[in-house]
């Protein structure tokens, strides 16, 4: 029972780096106006709005990764209930892009696949995180 929660601790703490990678990938691709032209969720959403489909595709990616590199780290730690543990970080990633996506308007493809990709994903990882001598 430890190991499950080390597993889902760890898992989600690579899970975050993940994500937080992306999302600094995304600004390397498109920089912010500026830090007081943003301090609106309206003018956040319209930075989102504009911004190029290669920024938007390296936020999807991380959340993609996050939920792969996440789910694997917790799966590996966690031996004993490696699904359940996957899944615990790939649910709430899925949870955090539909937050996302009410409060931020996106364009329509990013939050349809951010959501699309995590649970299957973690369940791969899941899967990967299986010894051969197991199988």
């Amino acid at each position: 029972m430890v190991r499950t929660a080390l597993g889902v601790l760890s898992g989600a703490i690579v899970a975050a780096l993940a994500l937080a990678g992306s999302g600094y990938a995304a600004l390397a691709l498109h920089p912010l106006p500026s830090v007081n032209a943003m301090r609106s969720l309206r003018a956040a959403a319209d930075g989102l709005g504009n911004a190029p489909p290669g920024a938007l595709a390296c936020i999807v990616a991380g959340v993609g990764l996050a939920a792969l590199l996440g789910g694997g780290c917790a799966a590996l730690v966690a031996r004993h209930h490696r699904g359940g543990a996957a899944l615990a970080i790939g649910a709430p990633i899925t949870a955090l892009v539909i937050v996302a996506a009410a409060l931020v308007p996106q364009p329509d493809w990013v939050p349809v696949t951010s959501m699309l990709l995590p649970i299957p994903l973690a369940l791969c990882a899941w899967r990967l995180a299986i010894p051969r001598a197991e199988l």
